[in-house]
């Protein structure tokens, strides 16, 4: 069945909503605990990572978006070795992005600049890689797979010039790479804070409109099993959707709005600034099609900003290894980074703090990696104990 058919079957917001139980007592946050000094920190510096996969043996894959590059690390020697190489080609990348594991110690890499998904062996080689357009010009950018190997992603589409915007809703898809195949796990709100661009004219600029900067939006990830994690906005909770599409809730929980400041107006423009997007051009389907551009930075008296933040962010909700649900909160400028961590029975049991100046990259066995970026601007990749 095509992909827009299969859309169409999407579950309507309201009877998903049906699911959500309303009268559950809400959870209280525990009290939050700092993660202690890293266990290791790798010896050379970073400029832009952008994705991370611990490989069994211990050896880290990481990749780069400024240096355009993939490095296979050892921290224990404190050496890397590249691999691939810039280019259109086979063996290739051009915008290195996300790591997601595939089964068998594999990794899937999501470059954008030559709009593909590329294999990654065990042993470092480039394997097989196809397109991230469909024939009906749907963009395939998984956020996550399974242990089968199964690709889960929204269906939004790419941005082309001329679109006004996104659409009502997205999905949630969950594609069988071997059947060649897709099946919707869930319909979601699209998010109001979505980029939607506009040709400016000859010179080939773009503007940003219809911007809702920290507008409270649905999130979601996936686990191993196949589960799918929808974490809800509103009243705070999160809804899971197991293999089946059985379907059960979590109990609210319980936090304090944090209002929204002009600093944290500055330090959203400002983290906006040169930050990269693809243009697809009208009518492909093909990664010729694809091109990166650097977004232009906004105007923050142009935005249309809420009165508070909503209770968590939705692109850093994740499962960590042995199943547990990081849901990282918004916070006051300026304060530590701090992650709701739910069970598998979705008891919040935790909250950890990062410390400060650190960025969440990826998860290992028993370990989180996070950045520091130092005053020069160079990244550094250190190792946590959880």
């Amino acid at each position: 069945m095509p992909l827009t058919r299969r859309l169409a079957r999407m579950i309507p917001l309201a009877l998903l909503a049906t699911t959500v139980p309303t009268r559950l007592a809400a959870q209280q946050a525990p009290t939050v605990s700092t993660l202690s000094p890293p266990q290791a920190r790798f010896a050379e510096p970073f400029s832009s990572l952008s994705g991370l996969r611990e490989l069994s043996d211990g050896r880290v894959l990481v990749a780069d978006r400024l240096e355009k590059a993939v490095r296979l690390l050892d921290f224990r020697s404190g050496t890397f070795r590249e691999i691939g190489r810039v280019g259109p080609g086979p063996g290739e990348y051009q915008m290195p992005g996300g790591l997601l594991p595939l089964p068998a110690d594999s990794t899937l890499l999501v470059d954008f600049g030559n709009m593909r998904l590329t294999v990654i062996e065990p042993s470092g080689r480039m394997g097989e890689s196809w397109s991230m357009l469909s024939s009906d010009g749907e963009m395939r950018n998984p956020s996550g797979v399974d242990r089968a190997g199964h690709l889960y992603f929204t269906a939004m589409g790419g941005f082309r010039p001329g679109s006004d915007g996104p659409p009502d809703s997205i999905a949630i898809l969950k594609w069988n790479r071997a059947a060649g195949a897709g099946d919707t796990v869930a319909s979601l709100p699209s998010p109001e804070s979505a980029v939607s661009m506009r040709s400016s004219g000859g010179g080939g600029g773009f503007q940003l409109r219809g911007m809702s900067p920290l507008a409270a939006r649905y999130g979601w990830a996936v686990d191993a099993s196949g589960q799918v994690a929808v974490v809800w906005p509103e009243d705070y909770h999160v809804e899971w959707i197991d293999p089946r599409g059985k379907r059960r809730a979590s109990p609210p929980v319980r936090y304090d709005a944090v209002r929204v400041t002009e600093e944290d107006k500055k330090a959203w423009a400002d983290g906006m600034a040169n930050a990269t997007g693809v243009m697809i051009a009208s009518g492909s389907a093909s990664s010729s099609g694809a091109r990166t551009v650097r977004l232009p930075r906004p105007d923050p008296a142009d935005m249309d900003w809420p009165a508070v933040k909503p209770p968590f962010e939705a692109s850093q909700i994740r499962f960590a290894p042995d199943g547990s649900l990081w849901v990282q909160r918004y916070v006051k400028h300026g304060a530590p980074t701090v992650v709701d961590v739910f069970d598998r029975e979705g008891r919040l049991v935790r909250q950890v703090a990062y410390p400060a100046g650190r960025r969440f990259l990826g998860f290992g066995i028993g370990v989180v990696y996070l950045v520091h970026k130092d005053a020069d601007d160079l990244e550094w990749l250190e190792r946590y104990g959880i």
